[in-house]
């Protein structure tokens, strides 16, 4: 949510694999978003975008701006993820609009065919269930795109929300229905994503064979961090 750069800078330094720039909740610009992605890689992150949902625009922008690959929210139809599909990949799988003079295309049309083809090779693909029509959406889902989707990654705060406990992560509601996406994911061998707020929440994700975790988010980690030094020094 952090629209600094350097905020990304420290997270790589510090050891984090990947970074979601999250363009829903956060209130960045593509310029600013560019720039993001341009920190993550000098620190050797790998950056995904969140756009705000299944838009062509958003997503044609996050993509030729060189996001590594997209987490797209609010996922509750199996038309959402077809059309997802189309607008993230170039033909022949999708119809993603094309320009060479982009970051994606590496400013320069000499090679547009095998650019193409190497960006629908590496592109990670995300998506995010997190209410009763993604996850009753979710097996048909999986079973026809399984071999386009990299992560189901489960929205725990939405999840919660609708499902009569807001904010309650560990509502046993909540980690039943965990469960069971997990178990639709594993039939097709897609990966799992969850946040963590705590060792508890970790040790859950890591039991229950989810690989795609995300620690809480650059302003929680700031504000845990600073309540620390002020609940300690401030009298």
């Amino acid at each position: 949510l952090i629209g600094d750069p350097i905020a990304i800078e420290v997270l790589g330094l510090a050891g984090f694999d990947f970074v979601i720039i999250d363009m829903e909740h956060g209130s960045h610009s593509f310029s600013e978003g560019t720039n993001l992605i341009r920190a993550s890689e000098s620190v050797g992150v790998v950056p995904l975008v969140r756009p705000p949902g299944v838009d062509e625009s958003s997503i044609l922008r996050a993509l030729d701006s060189g996001a590594h690959g997209l987490m797209v929210p609010n996922i509750n139809s199996l038309s959402q993820v077809e059309d997802l599909i189309n607008f993230s990949f170039y033909p022949p799988i999708g119809n993603r609009g094309h320009s060479p003079f982009t970051r994606s295309g590496l400013f320069e049309y000499s090679n547009c065919k095998e650019r193409m083809d190497e960006l629908n090779d590496i592109i990670f693909l995300g998506i995010l269930i997190e209410g009763p029509g993604g996850i009753n959406s979710l097996k048909k889902i999986v079973d026809k795109f399984y071999e386009y989707l990299d992560v189901i990654y489960i929205g725990l705060y939405d999840l919660a929300k609708t499902l009569g406990c807001p904010g309650d992560l560990k509502n046993p509601k909540v980690l039943n229905s965990i469960k069971n996406i997990i178990e639709i994911c594993n039939i097709n061998g897609i990966s799992v994503g969850i946040l963590v707020n705590d060792d508890e929440m970790y040790e859950f994700a890591i039991n229950s064979g989810i690989k795609f975790i995300c620690y809480q988010n650059d302003t929680g980690i700031l504000y845990e961090a600073a309540k620390k030094i002020t609940s300690k020094y401030k009298k």
